[in-house]
């Protein structure tokens, strides 16, 4: 069993988090609304439609992003932010949180995303368990961890 150190994601990690990954999914979107929007900006006042246009398409995705930063913070999202500890073994990844144990099978991971300062492990479709990649004891840990969750 290879333990590791306590750690906990933070509200504003959350938030950047969720707000890049709808980045991420709706980019192109976003860019479509502004762009239209810039091309309807002359006839803003002029036309009903224009006028709605140029708003809606600064509007929405404001809206949209300060909606998820909200969301990100309900109160309903409390146990995300417990302080959790992660040990594992050669076919198990075990978390510890407000004393609960959870026992996970790397092999149920839906795919597993990998940034520079943490891993993103999806275990369903909107669902994914925060690890950084800081809290090993050593770098054997470190690469044991990664080969564990990497070799699906």
């Amino acid at each position: 069993m290879i333990k590791t150190q306590t750690f906990c994601l933070t509200k504003k990690l959350y938030s950047k988090i969720i707000l890049e990954k709808r980045l991420k999914k709706s980019w192109w979107l976003y860019t479509l609304m502004i762009l239209f929007g810039v091309l309807h900006l002359s006839n803003f006042g002029k036309d009903n439609f224009s006028t709605f246009f140029v708003i809606f398409a600064v509007a929405y995705p404001l809206g949209m992003f300060i909606f998820l930063w909200f969301w990100s913070r309900a109160r309903g999202h409390q146990p995300i932010f417990s302080e959790t500890n992660l040990t594992f073994d050669n076919r198990f990844l075990y978390f510890k949180q407000n004393n609960n144990e959870s026992k996970l099978d790397p092999n149920t991971l839906q795919h597993v995303v990998s940034n520079a300062q943490y891993w993103l492990l999806y275990i369903s479709k909107g669902q994914f368990i925060y690890v950084p990649k800081n809290i090993f004891f050593s770098k054997d840990d470190y690469n044991s961890f990664s080969t564990l969750i990497n070799n699906k």
